[in-house]
């Protein structure tokens, strides 16, 4: 049964035919919300993230459930390793999904002992019994399709799938070149500064090498991992934050 409050305050925008983005899941810090995506066509439902929560994810399943046949093929794409893009992974594992990520997501995912889990709920400012109850039946599992380099994924569409490192070492971004659509995970922010708090000033440079590849593309709309959707236009303002991070880590590294 779908918890409201463990859901968050989505919207869902459709940006082009079958291209679904979904602003606002639950986020454990209660001030942001998570982002996640839906590309659909006659052929196959791809779901992209799956919010932190089981009924993030439940959401997700209603939103394209009322646009599919049934006889789709299913699959999730991951755009990291992160709890609020992945603890809602089961739900839609046992809709039939075949799950895609990086490779590097696999210390994180394989995690049979509930570690990686308890870990997050550490973090929740709740009880344990509560973070239970917001999160839900959470199972890690590892993908069956692990990526080290882009790929392109032929689904009755194409959908480019890019190693884009700099968050995190496991970082994908998922483009739609036909509705010129970035699903960029957390290597867009569109509200406030990039989170550097995972990597350090080779991450960053790395990080900024992607976001200059990005903004070459074709890109009408972007779907960022929080915040609201934005344009092209944002790369540029994250690519500016983070070169500024740079001088004044390395000055307080001194």
């Amino acid at each position: 049964m779908m918890n409201d409050r463990a859901v968050g305050s989505p919207k869902v925008y459709e940006l082009h035919e079958g291209v679904y983005a979904v602003i606002g899941l639950y986020h454990i810090s209660g001030s942001i919300g998570t982002n996640a995506g839906i590309i659909m066509t006659p052929d196959s439902v791809v779901f992209i993230d799956s919010g932190m929560t089981i009924s993030s994810a439940e959401f997700l399943w209603r939103v394209a459930q009322d646009h599919m046949s049934g006889n789709e093929d299913l699959y999730l794409i991951l755009t990291h390793h992160h709890s609020d893009h992945v603890f809602g992974m089961r739900v839609l594992r046992e809709k039939g999904v075949r799950v895609i990520a990086h490779s590097g997501v696999r210390e994180y995912l394989d995690d049979p002992d509930g570690k990686y889990l308890e870990f997050v709920k550490s973090l929740m400012r709740c009880g344990p019994e509560e973070a239970k109850e917001i999160l839900g039946d959470v199972r890690l599992t590892v993908p069956e399709q692990l990526i080290d380099n882009d790929t392109v994924l032929k689904v009755g569409t194409e959908i480019h799938l890019l190693a884009t490192p700099g968050h995190v070492p496991s970082e994908l971004s998922v483009y739609h070149p036909s509705s010129k659509t970035l699903f960029a995970g957390d290597t867009i922010f569109s509200e406030g500064s990039p989170t550097t708090r995972f990597g350090g000033p080779d991450d960053w440079r790395l990080w900024i090498s992607h976001l200059e590849r990005l903004r070459q593309m074709d890109i009408a709309t972007i779907c960022p991992g929080h915040g609201e959707l934005c344009t092209i236009d944002e790369i540029q303002r994250n690519i500016d934050s983070l070169n500024e991070t740079l001088p004044r880590r390395r000055l307080w590294r001194k």
